[in-house]
């Protein structure tokens, strides 16, 4: 058997160091040669410091790396990522959102796959949504910009508060503070005063106080024994308001309307001169007759008086002939004529 060739060992030896090189490089990437994965990728606006060989974590579990970052040809500047996932049989939905966020504090970026809720799953070679959430010292600022702006408003606060206190110990009012301190005691000393004055006086009106207080407790008293009758009065009042609500006002009203329309019919017919009574009133020649049947029948009744024997025939041989009225009829007549003119005489005041 013959001998190799130092040349061809050398060869050998070459290779198979280039073959241990690149699989140690792509060991201390992360990458697995040996490993069956697949490849998804996503296109980014910024990739915000993203680098081959970062992770790619679902659920919080690493299960894959970046492997390759490129300017997307034709593109305007747009970034294709392709990162593989090393677990072939791990799947996830199609509008899953490969999310670039930092996987810990000193800002190391990492790939977040955001499961979504379709029911066609990403093959591979598929490209899926993309978005960067903001790093940690962006978040932070997020979160000290209240703050801030509270630091701030405080700090302004605060300058005008040291602008007040100055303001009261300037020199102007400082030299007027023994002046108010002296007011200050006097008010003090008339506070006292004021204080022992009105103990005095309680101390001499304690018994009225007290009287006072028996009276109104009496009163109190007085009260709470009238409270019954008080309640029944309201009770009471209550009964009379709901009886005089079932009361027909309405249908009294109308009838008394009625009432009053009638009389002024009435009084309208009168004063128009229509019935006896509206003549009599409105007519003055009926009137002026009455007033002269009146003064004739009263002229007749004196001369009736007077003269009686002029109402009697006498026959012509001198024998009185009878009367056509008796005494008794006379009498009768005189009555009745009477009667009459009392009765003419009230009309004609009334009249007036």
């Amino acid at each position: 058997m013959n001998k190799l060739r130092p040349e061809f060992k050398i060869g050998i030896l070459v290779v198979t160091g280039l073959v241990l090189l690149v699989i140690g490089v792509n060991y201390l990437k992360g990458f697995n040669i040996f490993a069956r994965s697949n490849s998804y990728f996503a296109v980014y606006d910024n990739v915000s410091g993203l680098a081959v060989s970062n992770p790619v974590i679902i659920n919080g579990y690493k299960v894959g790396q970046v492997r390759r970052i490129e300017f997307l040809k034709g593109g305007q500047g747009e970034l294709l990522v392709e990162f593989v996932v090393e677990h072939p049989n791990l799947y996830f939905p199609l509008n899953s959102v490969a999310m670039i966020h930092s996987s810990d504090l000193l800002g190391t970026k990492a790939i977040r796959i955001d499961r979504g809720d379709s029911p066609t799953l990403a093959m591979p070679g598929d490209t899926i949504l993309d978005n960067v959430e903001d790093d940690i010292a962006a978040q932070v600022a997020k979160q000290i910009e209240p703050l801030q702006r509270k630091t701030t408003d405080l700090i302004k606060s605060v300058e005008r508060v040291i602008v007040d206190i100055e303001s009261v110990f300037s020199e102007e009012n400082t030299s007027r503070l023994p002046a108010l301190l002296s007011s200050a005691q006097q008010m003090v000393q008339s506070l006292e005063n004021t204080a022992a004055n009105l103990d005095s006086t309680v101390a001499e009106n304690r018994t009225s106080f007290n009287q006072v207080m028996s009276n109104v407790a009496s009163l109190s008293t007085s009260l709470e024994s009238t409270s019954g009758d008080l309640t029944n009065a309201i009770q009471n009042f209550s009964t009379l308001s709901d009886t005089l609500s079932r009361i027909e006002f309405a249908q009294t009203m109308a009838k008394a309307n009625q009432a009053l329309e009638d009389v002024g019919a009435i009084t309208r017919k009168i004063a128009s001169g229509e019935g006896t009574l509206g003549k009599l009133l409105v007519s003055d020649s009926l009137h002026d007759g009455l007033v002269a049947t009146n003064i004739e029948l009263q002229l007749l009744l004196d001369d009736l008086q007077m003269h009686p024997w002029k109402y009697v025939q006498v026959n012509l041989i001198g024998r009185k002939q009878k009367s056509e009225f008796s005494k008794k009829d006379l009498q009768r007549l005189r009555a009745i004529i009477e009667d009459e003119l009392e009765t003419q005489n009230n009309g004609s005041s009334s009249n007036d």
